[in-house]
């Protein structure tokens, strides 16, 4: 019937068939070999998008990894540094300490010497 005739126009046509189009519409045919370069760009348009999109991710991810790495050794150097800062804090603790102590026991040994 009508609907299948419809149905087998819609449907993509041959190289021979567009050609015997040709002759019979020219500019049915004309749009439909545009349409299907159209067409043809825009997978290839689509192509290199997705190679570029491809591309972008694999810097991405190498990158990912590089920082993940820098990371690791920077919180292993600040774990270390943290260490160091706070055994020296103590040792400056205790310098202090023997400080008070010297000038204490000078003050003393003044004190008897007057």
């Amino acid at each position: 019937g009508v609907f299948a005739d419809v149905l087998e126009a819609k449907k993509a046509m041959s190289s021979e068939q567009l050609s015997e189009l040709a002759s019979v519409d020219p500019k049915r045919a004309k749009r439909i070999l545009a349409n299907r370069q159209s067409a043809a760009r825009s997978k290839e348009r689509k192509a290199r998008y997705i190679t570029e999109l491809e591309r972008k991710v694999h810097t991405l991810q190498t990158e990912a990894t590089t920082l993940s790495a820098q990371l690791t050794l920077f919180q292993r150097d600040t774990t270390g540094l943290s260490a160091e800062n706070t055994e020296l804090k103590i040792r400056l603790q205790a310098m202090e300490q023997q400080a008070q102590l010297r000038d204490a026991l000078n003050n003393t040994l003044k004190q008897e010497l007057e």
